[in-house]
């Protein structure tokens, strides 16, 4: 196979275990996990046997300090290690694969990076507006 081809069926697959890990957490742990939490992507090797699934999440105004918002994304992170060979076996049930992804979860750095220049942004704008 081409290595185009790898690539593509790479991206095809970190898009269905993306997908079907999110339709997990909404189905199984909704309740379980504060704020609203969402699996941002998936990076897979061209094994396919293993998988970073980086997640974010927003919190409501309760939780609203950012040590407190640190304090839960570290329990979020550590409920969905603990649950990952359940939502392993998930994937495997929905997705027909030679072999189940190890996952290993992390948060996602890049949409809080986006969301701070996104505020730097608009702060920008706002000023030169005044």
């Amino acid at each position: 196979m081409s290595q185009s081809g790898d690539g593509r069926r790479v991206a095809r697959v970190e898009n269905e275990v993306q997908r079907i890990v999110a339709q997990y957490l909404i189905t199984h742990l909704n309740e379980e996990l504060p704020g609203l939490v969402t699996v941002s992507r998936v990076k897979m090797p061209a094994d396919l046997r293993t998988a970073k699934v980086y997640v974010s999440a927003l919190f409501t105004d309760e939780h609203g300090a950012k040590l407190e918002q640190e304090v839960l994304m570290d329990q979020i992170l550590e409920t969905l290690q603990e649950r990952a060979s359940e939502i392993q076996s998930y994937i495997n049930k929905n997705l027909r694969m030679r072999y189940c992804p190890r996952l290993t979860f992390y948060k996602d750095e890049v949409t809080e990076h986006v969301l701070k220049i996104e505020g730097i942004i608009h702060d920008l704008k706002k000023e030169k507006k005044d």
